[in-house]
């Protein structure tokens, strides 16, 4: 089975996923109240652009991930895109996230900051994947 990927896509819609991640943490956002959660006042600006830096590969990785088994899976409408991309994340990140959540004692709200981004990420990257045919 050969995949017929759509480099150009990927590429958007990652950049796109790394956007939401981004902005996300943004002081303004989630990012003072994710601080308060984890017990910082700050991040030092080295940690940050470190951070940032590491999320655009990570990112594209997982947008071509996604779009991959979306590919193979053969789905082809919003629908479906949702639901696979809902699956992989209650499947994988939801699940990952409840154990390390529960294990060092983190709270629903340090969870919910932390790992509902990936639900909106997978979800958007899923619909765009699809319509961008």
């Amino acid at each position: 089975m050969a995949l017929e990927i759509n480099w150009l896509a990927v590429v958007i819609v990652s950049l796109i996923f790394f956007a939401i991640l981004f902005f996300w943490y943004f002081p303004s956002a989630f990012g003072n109240m994710w601080l308060k959660l984890v017990g910082k006042e700050s991040e030092p600006k080295s940690k940050i652009i470190r951070d940032t830096i590491i999320m655009i590969p990570t990112s594209f990785i997982i947008v071509l991930v996604i779009d991959i088994i979306m590919i193979m899976a053969g789905i082809t409408d919003i629908l479906s895109a949702v639901l696979i991309n809902l699956l992989l994340w209650v499947g994988f990140l939801a699940t990952i996230g409840i154990n390390q959540t529960n294990f060092n004692d983190r709270g629903l709200k340090l969870f919910l900051i932390e790992y509902v981004v990936y639900l909106v990420c997978f979800l958007i990257s899923g619909i765009i994947l699809v319509v961008w045919v």
